[in-house]
């Protein structure tokens, strides 16, 4: 995926967890200053505590797309 293509994809990911009534307000300001990485930790971190609300499947190709290191989350 091309980098336009995996921001727009976090920024999907935010949005369908604001409209789920998850608080992404941290989240949103961190993609907002282009601060990517910490965005799409928060992104994670939701999708763990909210599962359902989001498509597994993009959100591990985002993890995996960004090399994120989720060891520390998945415990």
């Amino acid at each position: 995926m091309t980098d336009k293509e995996a921001i727009n994809l976090l920024e999907k990911q935010i949005m369908a967890l604001v409209a789920a009534g998850v608080d992404m307000s941290m989240d949103q300001e961190f993609f907002r200053v282009g601060e990517y990485d910490l965005a799409l930790e928060g992104v994670y971190v939701a999708h763990k505590k909210h599962p359902g609300v989001l498509d597994a499947k993009e959100v591990r190709s985002l993890v995996d797309d960004f090399g994120m290191d989720t060891t520390e989350f998945d415990r």
